[in-house]
């Protein structure tokens, strides 16, 4: 049986690879070239003072690579990328001096930080978080008996499209904070925080060598750190996390069912004693594992 999970596990690796670098069959997006930069900062250094004010600069129906430099600073603003500006590159100077945050909250579709929806978008150095759930405490204060009287779903970084890169990024949230919705998507180097779903969605991606920390802190309810939705045997969908650290505080689950066929593998990664024994729930799928 070892064996044979194995075997899955390493074939299912290798297929969300082989797709992930199949960049090129629909946009290549001009190869490696970069057919204009874009520099935002909010002193007055760069073209826009804004992220959004420069993304709202390409044209419709890009299909050449725009690079927008993001210089160093914390930008208070919600962000997305149009379905019909593909091709953007997003380039923070680092994900520790490189911060957007805002702090809408209620609706997973509605609250991220951070919307990408076209296919070929590239993001390095950059976190994203969601404020609503963090901070000294405020909203955790009414924290009784394991509940969390305030908590609600706020989204740090919310991703459609197919084909989209995200290096050295950091998502902060509590709830929800990484909507990883659809497509094929490859985070690298990245750290994820959060405790309740954080990481879900519908997507086939692949997390290699990330840090993830659930912050559950004392509660006597464990969190999850994945719920991942899968309809049918078919679904090409499914979340792997490649190598890289599971840690943080308090106890957390790693994953529950948000469909029949939820997929996500955890392979040659460090899991800290944050994990629960039973690793799983099932949710409302119990009796069909």
């Amino acid at each position: 049986m070892g064996l044979l999970l194995q075997s899955i596990a390493f074939s299912l690796i290798l297929f969300i690879i082989i797709s992930i670098l199949k960049l090129s069959e629909a946009i290549d997006c001009g190869g490696m070239n970069i057919a204009s930069n874009i520099t935002v900062d909010q002193h007055d250094k760069g073209a826009f003072q804004t992220i959004q004010a420069a993304i709202d600069s390409i044209k419709s129906f890009n299909d050449q690579w725009v690079k927008i430099h993001i210089n160093a600073g914390t930008y208070m603003e919600k962000v997305g990328i149009p379905e019909d500006k593909p091709c953007v590159f997003l380039e923070g100077d680092d994900m520790s001096n490189t911060i957007v945050t805002y702090g809408d909250h209620e609706q997973t579709d509605s609250s991220a930080t951070f919307t990408s929806i076209p296919s070929n978008v590239i993001v390095s150095g950059v976190t994203f978080k969601n404020s609503y759930n963090l901070g000294p405490y405020s909203k955790l204060s009414n924290v009784t008996n394991g509940t969390f009287d305030d908590i609600k779903p706020a989204a740090a970084a919310r991703i459609y499209g197919d084909k989209t890169y995200l290096y050295k990024c950091g998502f902060w949230g509590f709830q929800d904070t990484l909507f990883d919705q659809l497509g094929r998507h490859y985070f690298k180097d990245c750290y994820i925080q959060g405790e309740v779903d954080f990481i879900f969605g519908y997507a086939q991606s692949i997390y290699e060598n990330c840090w993830i920390n659930a912050t559950q802190g004392e509660s006597n309810s464990p969190g999850y750190v994945t719920a991942h939705g899968r309809q049918t045997s078919t679904d090409p969908g499914g979340f792997v996390f490649l190598k890289g650290y599971l840690i943080g505080n308090g106890k957390v689950n790693l994953g529950r069912a948000w469909g029949p066929y939820s997929r996500v593998i955890f392979h040659r990664m460090y899991m800290s004693q944050v994990v629960t024994p039973q690793g799983w729930d099932a949710w409302d799928y119990i009796g069909h594992e």
